[in-house]
C-alpha cells in the first residue's frame, strides 16, 4: 500500500486556540461532511464518509517527559481504485 502525505501543517498552540481549530473542524463536518484544509495558495477539501474508524492514542516518553496525544481517522477513500486502500486524517503534536 502506497501512502501520499496530503497536506501536514505543524504550528504551536495554546489550549484555548487548539479546542478553537477543533470546533471549527467539528462545525465543518456537521454541516457539510468535509473538512477544508490549508491557507495561502496550498487548499483542499476532504470529504468524510457517514461510517469510519477511529483511534485516539497518549504516549508518555520517559526519558524527556512528554505526552503525546495522536487521533487517527480511517476510512475508505472513494476516488481510489482500490478498497482496500484506506485515508488517514492525523493529528500529531510535533513537540512531543
Amino acid at each position: 500500500m502506497t501512502h501520499h502525505k496530503i497536506y501536514e501543517e505543524q504550528r504551536a498552540l495554546d489550549r484555548s486556540g487548539l479546542a478553537d481549530q477543533l470546533r471549527e473542524l467539528a462545525d465543518e463536518l456537521d454541516a457539510r461532511g468535509a473538512i477544508t484544509y490549508g491557507s495561502g495558495g496550498t487548499t483542499g477539501t476532504l470529504v468524510l464518509p457517514d461510517k469510519l474508524r477511529g483511534e485516539v492514542e497518549i504516549t508518555r516518553s520517559g526519558h524527556d517527559n512528554h505526552t503525546k496525544l495522536v487521533a487517527r481517522l480511517r476510512f475508505t477513500d472513494s476516488d481510489s481504485a482500490d478498497d482496500d486502500d484506506d485515508a488517514e486524517w492525523e493529528i500529531d503534536d510535533p513537540y512531543a
